[in-house]
């Protein structure tokens, strides 16, 4: 892929899931990887396994001194940023009705403000890549098609992901005539561990699913007939990344086996 030799990017939540898979595609493209993730005896792990130029930070995304402590290395390491990969996020279910304010108020702080952060912060970077040569600067934000469409007993994690959504649109325009683009990438039911701490899913009557059911349940709403796989949106969010995007900004990626479009 043009365009990606010797960049550096910078992927949060990166220990699993969707930030694995895109840190693996970026690795394979010659990128120097910056993987976060609040997780740091897991990161550790999984990044003794990958080849390339790969380094591993504990990152509370939450919190504006780990960002600090995140692009601080940056600069130090290798002088400015290329890439920039928000994709670290919770995803909390409940009923609407009896929602607590602190659910909607977790998932902002993770998945709203460390965006705002973690884009605000990289920009002096992504200027220095841009001043020393660079064609453009990217940052990708993980989003949901639950940003778009509604579902049932996720309307605090809807209403994140829809913010999200509204974020990127409006950086992008600020920053079109900076040279960094901003996108937006919105993945469907994936298998994930985004979703490892819902309560057991449950029938119309309130019984117990079986992981086997929960699955086809999902699967039974998607037109593809499968369930979403890190991998198949990993080298989405790499595109973007490159030059060969060089004139998307602003915009939306769907990843969701047609979920959305019936």
């Amino acid at each position: 892929m043009q365009g990606l030799n010797g960049k550096t990017a910078v992927v949060t939540g990166a220990a699993s899931g969707i930030g694995l898979a895109a840190s693996k595609v970026l690795l394979s493209y010659g990128v120097n990887v910056v993987m976060t993730d609040i997780n740091e005896p897991a990161l550790k792990e999984v990044a003794q396994t990958l080849h390339g130029n790969v380094s591993t930070l504990e990152h509370d995304v939450s919190r504006q001194e780990d960002w600090m402590t995140v692009f601080e290395f940056v600069k130090a390491t290798f002088g400015s940023l290329d890439i920039l990969v928000n994709n670290a996020g919770i995803m909390m279910c409940g009923a609407f009705e009896n929602a607590s304010v602190d659910v909607l108020r977790k998932q902002y702080s993770i998945n709203v403000e460390s965006v705002f952060m973690g884009m605000q912060g990289a920009i002096p970077l992504m200027k220095l890549a841009i001043s020393a040569g660079a064609q453009s600067c990217s940052i990708v934000n993980i989003a949901s098609i639950y940003g778009m469409v509604g579902g049932a007993e996720f309307a605090a994690y809807s209403a994140t992901k829809g913010a999200v959504r509204a974020m990127s649109k409006a950086v992008a325009n600020e920053l079109s005539k900076t040279g960094i683009r901003v996108n937006c990438v919105l993945p469907g039911p994936a298998a994930t561990n985004l979703s490892a701490s819902w309560e057991p899913p449950r029938d119309s009557s309130g019984n117990l699913l079986s992981p086997e059911e929960a699955l086809q349940t999902w699967v039974n709403l998607i037109p593809l007939g499968r369930i979403g796989q890190a991998e198949d949106i990993g080298p989405v969010i790499a595109f973007l990344c490159s030059d060969m995007a060089g004139f998307a900004t602003g915009a939306e990626f769907v990843i969701d086996g047609g979920y959305t479009a019936v």
